[in-house]
């Protein structure tokens, strides 16, 4: 019997302004898929793919500083760049020492492991991904982040840099098996690049996560404005109440 296909439409009661995004890493050319036809950064792709643009990109199209070609297991690392010096020179640390460090803790996809990169709008994916990019504003990603932990108990939690976020959007939920979630505004190449206003959450989802998410969406309340509470008060009455029934239940 063939596996159930994902229903992606559950997405649609979020009204992103931003489409959701698949994300394939392999090492097979896709077919029926356009190259990538200028010159973007990893961490430009996703937009790039929003604005309707499903393409693929061959490893001569990566761009930036050797950076992507070395978290996609493609190359070796740059000897300048894991030395550390050009953090340092930048000043985008305190010394090379504290650059250096950093790539200790980068996520990297196994050598040679892929070779072309695909992405598409989930309404036009043609292809099972690998990644689930979501970008959602706050209320919006109160409920997509719940929706591993709601029927896991599984806490979400952000794990980031704030240089390289491209190894933490793409790389480390796929090689982790994680949700993750990178906030704009955070990623110094990110805010040169100018690419999306800052306090919006770009929420990664694994393949090993997605059936998952898509499953427990539809039992979640999802409200689209975030009110506050009732206040102190009614909230601890409605919790008592609650333990109280609970309390009477096991008795019985």
């Amino acid at each position: 019997m063939a596996a159930k296909k994902p229903d992606y439409s559950v997405l649609d009661r979020f009204n992103f302004e931003r489409k959701p995004v698949g994300v394939l890493f392999t090492s097979i050319r896709p077919k029926g898929i356009k190259r990538i036809a200028k010159e973007l950064n990893f961490c430009e792709m996703l937009k790039e793919a929003q604005a309707g643009n499903s393409f693929y990109v061959a490893p001569t199209d990566w761009v930036c500083v050797g950076i992507e070609q070395m978290i996609l297991g493609m190359a070796e690392p740059d000897p300048v760049l894991i030395s550390g010096a050009l953090g340092g020179e930048d000043k985008l640390f305190k010394c090379a020492s504290a650059c250096r460090a950093l790539y200790n803790y980068i996520p990297y996809m196994p050598k040679n492991s892929v070779k072309y990169v695909v992405f598409a709008t989930v309404d036009k994916m043609t292809f099972d991904p690998d990644l689930l990019v979501i970008t959602a504003e706050l209320p919006q990603a109160r409920t997509i982040l719940r929706s591993v932990n709601f029927s896991t108990g599984e806490p979400f939690v952000s794990k980031a840099t704030p240089v390289v976020a491209c190894a933490w959007i793409y790389v480390y939920p796929v090689v982790n098996g994680e949700l993750n979630y990178y906030i704009t505004g955070l990623g110094q190449g990110m805010n040169q690049l100018n690419i999306f206003p800052p306090g919006l959450f770009l929420i990664s989802i694994p393949f090993q996560k997605i059936p998952m998410v898509l499953e427990n969406l539809p039992e979640m309340e999802y409200t689209p404005q975030m009110k506050p509470g009732p206040g102190g008060p009614a909230h601890r009455k409605r919790v008592n109440k609650l333990l109280a029934d609970l309390r009477k239940k096991i008795k019985e």
